[in-house]
């Protein structure tokens, strides 16, 4: 309510409008990009949990699952190494869980 009441005044001023617009360039644009580049140059490393889990009805006794999560960027990738060397078989990965991690 105190939005709407808030452009009708505005928009009803000329004066007031203009000062509105000036502090776009002044002000917001301004501020904007420096909040923009505090927030966007951040980096969260993932939180990384490895486990051991017994594979109901597999032909494995267990499989290992590695769980990552509380990272920023959303992009991640994650690969499986054996003796230095990347694993391609023998992998499953999931997607992206709905929460977001």
């Amino acid at each position: 309510e105190l939005g709407v009441h808030n452009a009708e005044a505005w928009n009803k001023d000329p004066n007031l409008l203009q000062q509105m617009r000036a502090q776009v360039d002044s002000y917001c644009k301004h501020n904007a990009e420096i909040r923009q580049t505090a927030i966007a140059d951040k980096k969260v490393p993932p939180k990384v949990k490895l486990s051991s889990v017994t594979q109901a009805g597999g032909r494995h006794p267990a499989v290992l699952m590695c769980s990552a999560y509380d990272f920023y960027p959303h992009w991640i990738k994650v690969t499986w190494m054996r003796d230095g060397k990347v694993v391609k078989s023998d992998v499953t990965s999931t997607e992206e869980m709905p929460n977001g991690d």
